[in-house]
């Protein structure tokens, strides 16, 4: 096998353990085979097989009358997953998750999480072939947001519900823009598959592990037992995705994701020029949208999310991103101290802390119900991609 020169010589694999080597290896050049062979099926199809496929994340695979082979076997594991999950135990996790304000979610989720997707240069490039970074990056900000919110409210990962479809349409899109790549002269040796399973497995950990941390980071403390129950719901949210067992199995607190994360990152190369301008295109996104919200003038709004880049993934990283300092940094410290104060008080008072998850849900179902347009995600599985 030949090994990427920017993911997977010699020099960038480095675990003293062979066995995780090999892993890496072959997960570089993995896809999602049921997910790839569906996109194919539906390819050949036409719209009529993405229908069926939509009545089946709808309705249930038993709706379907003879469907075709490769759109059953995607329903059939995805429906196998859910059969097989207790529900009630995966609302704890939406439980935690409803404890935290929408504002710090939205920071969490872009200064933390989709800074660290766009630090990948293998992602990069594929996001790169887009184009339109600006508009992009505040699609890709609020696109993100409303598939992860999705999952983490309450029922949402029930079959037909919106977490559980979504998701399976999150995975039908990178199985869309992998073939997508394919065809279009993707450099495999270099990158790997393109959105393999490293790729896969290092974004789902963007969505949980690093958001988690920055949450914590920022103020907002969690028990052992509250991680314990979002990691259960990612861990299921993971196989709806098609991420391999082999990470995300592993994962059950943040000390477990980080030794994931570590492994991960022996395959990743260092950010580079196309990791800055995402990373630039996004922090201007960033900034158009928190600006009104905020009720502050725009740049004021910069250096606060330029100063939460710097606490998140400190100094660094922020340095190799490209993103300037912030003079609204050694502020951050006060408002941390402020934050876990209050949560210090809520906690004490059940009633209060009741009251504060049914706000912040009311919240962000009011905001779920603000996006009209059809998510990428969405288009996707309607109309091909």
């Amino acid at each position: 096998m030949v090994w990427p020169t920017r993911r997977g010589d010699e020099t960038l694999i480095r675990t003293e353990h062979p066995a995780q080597a090999d892993y890496l290896r072959q997960m570089l050049y993995t896809g999602d085979p049921l997910a790839d062979a569906a996109v194919a099926e539906m390819g050949e199809l036409g719209g009529h097989g993405r229908r069926l496929l939509l009545d089946g994340l709808r309705d249930g695979l038993d709706s379907l009358t003879d469907p075709p082979a490769a759109i059953a076997a995607l329903l059939e594991q995805v429906e196998s997953v859910t059969a097989a999950a207790d529900h009630d135990e995966l609302d704890r996790g939406s439980a935690t998750y409803l404890t935290i304000p929408y504002f710090a979610h939205v920071v969490a989720l872009g200064q933390g999480s989709l800074v660290n997707t766009y630090s990948a240069p293998s992602i990069a490039a594929v996001l790169l072939r887009t184009g339109k970074l600006i508009t992009m990056a505040e699609r890709r900000l609020n696109e993100t947001g409303k598939w992860s919110t999705q999952t983490m409210l309450p029922g949402g990962m029930r079959r037909g519900a919106g977490g559980y479809t979504a998701t399976v349409m999150v995975r039908i899109l990178h199985a869309y823009v992998r073939a997508g790549a394919l065809r279009h002269g993707w450099e495999t040796t270099e990158w790997g598959v393109p959105i393999n399973q490293v790729d896969q497995a290092r974004t789902w950990l963007d969505l949980n592990y690093v958001p988690y941390r920055a949450l914590t980071t920022m103020g907002y403390d969690f028990t052992k037992e509250e991680l314990s129950a979002v990691y259960r719901r990612w861990r299921h949210i993971a196989q709806l995705l098609g991420v391999d067992d082999g990470f995300s199995l592993q994962v059950v607190d943040h000390a477990s994701a980080a030794t994931v994360s570590e492994l991960i990152e022996t395959a990743i190369g260092a950010p580079d020029d196309g990791c800055r301008k995402l990373v630039a295109s996004l922090c201007e996104a960033s900034v158009d949208m928190m600006t009104p919200a905020l009720g502050i003038p725009a740049t004021l709004t910069d250096d606060l999310m330029r100063a939460y880049i710097w606490l998140i993934h400190g100094p660094d990283r922020a340095r190799e991103l490209g993103v300037a300092p912030s003079d609204l940094l050694a502020l951050l410290p006060l408002l941390i101290d402020n934050t876990r104060q209050n949560r210090r008080l809520q906690r004490m008072l059940p009633e209060v802390w009741r009251e504060q998850q049914l706000a912040n849900q009311a919240v962000i179902e009011q905001i779920l119900t603000q996006h009209d347009a059809p998510t990428v995600y969405e288009t996707a599985a309607a109309e091909g991609a």
